[in-house]
């Protein structure tokens, strides 16, 4: 019965009215993209990554006008035309993030991580018979040890932090209103490992003072909870109690004027302090303050402390051990460092 034939279509109608406003550049990409992201949404995938993709495929769309030098709408490209692409493309465009936008082999491999997942998505649903992405070789990025603070170094910036340096009168009396939400962001970040978009998502029903846990929703729609360490746990009752915060209920934890605070807010606040900390901090001037460096901090952290891999995968919302195994050699490598200072003393 053709009832059944087009429900696929009826509910794609019903998705993209709830999807598009809430993606930039949603309304910009081809139907078979939409659609796709339509189908992410309903899998809930994050709203970054799903605005990641579609710059990068607006990216992969700007390639194709340069290498053809015509005017390419991306809106208007048919499916047809798109799956015409084999490796070969693929290849020239990996040719050209490197050699001419000079991008990062890290940067070059997300951009093709999304594509891959777009043709992946096109196979599955039967508009393609195979990914040209999945033939293609990946540049291969150099493996670095995560950038992280000391314990020394974290220290002296949760010790100065709510302090006046390097202020001046104006910036005093400005700071004077943010003082405790700027303190407990730092303090949250760097003793939960919680990721930014996890952060700025968490409403106070999330957080349990009767447990001392928060309940995070991370990557792929995933729960998880994590331990509320006592610094971060002081911080934030002072916060509430600071700012007259309900502690229950789908209030955000981090607002402002009712709305949630903005992953770019919190990024540049903590932007802020760095700059104003760094004649007092030299470290900061090699060391630059992100949500993400307070997350490797707070890994770091537990591997040099002894805490086992497989619980920081867990506590970090890592879907691969692979990925938190970094945080094993730097805990043995800590650990050596540590034993080699005896050697000074013999």
């Amino acid at each position: 019965m053709s009832l059944f034939k087009n429900l696929g279509k009826t509910i794609h109608k019903t998705t993209v009215s709830a999807t598009a406003p809430a993606i930039p550049g949603y309304e910009r990409m081809p139907r078979f993209i939409q659609s796709y992201l339509d189908q992410l949404a309903a899998k809930h995938f994050s709203l970054a990554t799903m605005r990641r993709y579609v710059y990068d495929y607006e990216a992969f769309f700007q390639f194709v006008a340069t290498a053809s030098g015509e005017e390419v709408t991306a809106r208007e490209i048919p499916l047809e035309a798109f799956v015409e692409i084999d490796a070969a493309g693929i290849e020239a465009y990996a040719e050209y993030l490197a050699l001419t936008k000079q991008n990062a082999p890290s940067v070059i491999n997300r951009k093709l991580s999304a594509l891959q997942s777009l043709f992946r998505y096109l196979v599955d649903t039967g508009q393609l018979s195979e990914n040209p992405v999945a033939k293609v070789n990946r540049p291969k990025q150099a493996k670095r040890e995560p950038v992280y603070l000391t314990k020394r170094e974290w220290d002296e910036l949760i010790q100065l932090l709510p302090s006046n340096v390097e202020m001046n009168a104006r910036e005093a009396s400005h700071y004077e209103r943010d003082r405790v939400r700027d303190v407990t962001l730092f303090q949250l970040l760097g003793y939960s490992g919680m990721r930014l978009s996890e952060m700025t998502q968490l409403v106070w029903n999330d957080v349990d003072f009767h447990e001392n846990t928060l309940r995070v929703i991370g990557k792929g729609n995933k729960e998880r909870l994590i331990p509320l360490a006592k610094p971060a746990r002081i911080a934030l009752r002072k916060y509430a109690i600071h700012y007259q915060m309900p502690t229950s209920g789908a209030v955000p934890v981090f607002q402002k004027h009712g709305k949630p605070l903005s992953p770019r807010a919190v990024q540049h606040i903590l932007q802020r302090h760095t700059e104003r900390l760094k004649p007092v901090l030299p470290f900061l001037e090699r060391k630059k303050i992100t949500p993400h460096k307070l997350r490797h901090t707070f890994a770091t952290r537990l591997a040099t402390g002894g805490v086992d891999v497989l619980t920081i995968q867990q506590l970090l919302g890592h879907e691969s051990v692979a990925t938190t195994q970094v945080y094993a050699h730097i805990g043995d490598s800590e650990k050596k460092r540590a034993v080699d200072l005896f050697d000074g003393e013999r």
